[in-house]
């Protein structure tokens, strides 16, 4: 069960009137829910439709039509006048049986996980470390908030590790893979909810990714991407890239969005993109676009600046 502290929220925005919602996909379901529990307060409330990958994606419109907008299910990443984030956790019980019987080899292990996931970081480094593992618990740097936490574009926690396997605790692969590919360790994926328990590959992922740089390598007509939203804009990293890019004989613009979308690409004549936004967007969306989408690293690949086996995932710190 998912669970949201509303008492702390209403501590915060009391003597307002209007308040915006801005839920991420995964909890659009409970919107008429949580809208109620506000409405039922005496607030006017208003749900946002836009986008809300992260933490760094603000409906700034919605902002300046209500006296709040909380912000649920992400940390900060960067305070705003009138943004109240609304943290959401999982409220589960850990199986000390099953944790017991995961097929972990190695002694020393980095422990790591969504925000959704992490208050019960240390419960399970308590119980890993009864059944002798060494666990590594730290907190990274940057817009990361609690111990234990990545993000799709950090991965410090995991910066020099001492650690011989990480085991990341959540849902899905993105966070997994990526983790692998930073840390260069071996890495496991756990789910308290759904109980499964893997190994993860990234071999698939760079493979495919490869195929995307090679797939620019004789093409000089590209744009990179600039993103308008809050903790996103990486202007000046776009700046460099251009003057590398057109000192290699490259025929290369910026391109300002606050939206990245295939709808949004459609009838530019580029061959081909470099996203400095966000890099889930490459990495997650990079089928839903007609033309190759790069991230800064992999351009500087196709570039010869990087060597191919110095892949790296795309951060933001």
């Amino acid at each position: 069960m998912l669970r949201y502290d509303i008492d702390r929220v209403l501590e915060k925005i009391g003597g307002a009137k209007k308040i915006g919602l801005q839920l991420p996909n995964g909890l659009r379901f409970k919107s008429i829910e949580i809208a109620k529990i506000f409405e039922d307060k005496g607030f006017d409330v208003f749900v946002s439709g836009e986008s809300c990958y992260g933490a760094c994606d603000i409906d700034l419109e919605l902002l300046k039509e209500v006296d709040y907008l909380l912000h649920f299910c992400h940390t900060p990443i960067v305070e705003m006048e009138g943004v109240v984030y609304v943290p959401c956790f999982y409220d589960l019980e850990l199986d000390v049986e099953e944790i017991a019987k995961l097929k972990i080899k190695e002694k020393r292990i980095a422990l790591i996980s969504t925000a959704q996931y992490t208050p019960k970081l240390k419960e399970l480094k308590e119980i890993m470390e009864s059944f002798g593992h060494d666990v590594e618990l730290r907190k990274g740097v940057g817009r990361v908030k609690l111990e234990g936490q990545v993000l799709g574009c950090n991965y410090s926690v995991l910066k020099n590790t001492k650690a011989d396997a990480v085991l990341f605790v959540g849902d899905g692969l993105f966070h997994a893979v990526g983790a692998s590919i930073y840390s260069k360790k071996k890495v496991y994926t756990y789910s308290p909810i759904t109980r499964e328990f893997r190994v993860v590959s990234n071999e698939d992922f760079i493979k495919k990714r490869y195929l995307k740089i090679s797939g620019v390598l004789d093409k000089h007509k590209a744009a990179i991407i600039v993103s308008t939203k809050s903790g996103q804009k990486r202007l000046s990293l776009a700046l460099k890239l251009k003057k590398l890019a057109k000192e290699r004989g490259k025929d290369v613009d910026i391109l300002v969005l606050n939206e990245v979308s295939p709808q949004k690409l459609e009838n530019f004549p580029y061959e081909f993109y470099v996203n400095t936004a966000c890099p889930r967007i490459t990495y997650d969306d990079a089928n839903l676009f007609k033309k190759t989408i790069l991230t800064p690293q992999e351009f500087e690949i196709a570039l010869g600046l990087r060597d191919w086996e110095d892949y790296m995932i795309d951060e933001i710190l």
